[in-house]
């Protein structure tokens, strides 16, 4: 649990910096800002999620898995690389008998190795930490682990002055999971892709955004009764602030 808080502390540490600077840039004139990357965006959106059963049957206390696939309502904040997400999904979304909850909270940090006026090619540096609880409406058992991973991938972005830019990034990490009360935990590999297209000023002054995360999350749990594979395929829309 202390490695967890310290863990927790640091990454939130290293944010300060980067929130601090596009606090700064928020007064420059409207321009640039439409077209810094640290611009914030609300965002709202669906996840398709695909939550699948990786362990061996004979480990699971009840005779049934909680695997499902459905769909999940999600919304984000984003800024200066900074995303924080709440996706929640139960019987109203189209989740059969299941109840789906996940608070992410990352940060990434990219290192351009070709920086051009209209395009960038570089390297993101990634930390990430998720909460994410699957429970079941015929049993009591259910999955709840929290995740702290770290990564690092190739991020591009191009963009077309006054009009829209487009940026993506494809990112494996590598981490720990633990569950609730930190009695059972073990590893987590994980993929994380994110595509945007921003059009500038495009409604009251605004930015409008497009937006795809890909999400792949394998969990090898002590045992096998928690090992699960997560696949999410989020679209949103946002708008800047």
């Amino acid at each position: 649990m202390h490695k967890k808080i310290f863990a927790l502390s640091f990454v939130l540490l290293m944010f300060i910096p980067f929130l601090s600077y596009a606090q700064m840039f928020s007064v420059g004139n409207k321009v640039e800002r439409r077209t810094n990357p640290f611009t914030p965006y609300i965002r709202a959106g669906v996840q398709i999620i695909d939550f699948k059963f990786m362990g061996d049957p004979v480990e699971l206390t009840n005779s049934q898995p909680l695997s499902f696939t459905g769909l999940a309502a999600t919304a984000q904040f984003e800024t200066a690389g900074f995303t924080l997400g709440a996706t929640y999904g139960n019987d109203f979304t189209g989740l059969s008998d299941r109840n789906y909850f996940d608070l992410s909270l990352s940060f990434s940090n990219a290192f351009y190795f070709i920086r051009r006026p209209h395009f960038g090619l570089g390297v993101p540096i990634h930390l990430g930490s998720n909460l994410t609880n699957v429970r079941s409406d015929a049993t009591s058992d259910h999955f709840s682990q929290t995740n702290l991973s770290a990564g690092a991938g190739v991020i591009t972005r191009a963009i077309f002055p006054e009009h829209f830019d487009i940026s993506a990034q494809f990112i494996p990490k590598f981490g720990f999971s633990t569950a609730s009360g930190g009695f059972i935990g073990g590893n987590v590999f994980s993929l994380i892709g994110k595509a945007r297209i921003n059009f500038y000023n495009l409604i009251f002054n605004k930015n409008i955004s497009l937006g795809y995360n890909y999400m792949y999350n394998s969990y090898n749990i002590d045992g096998e009764e928690y090992d699960y594979d997560f696949t999410g395929h989020t679209i949103t829309l946002g708008i800047s602030l």
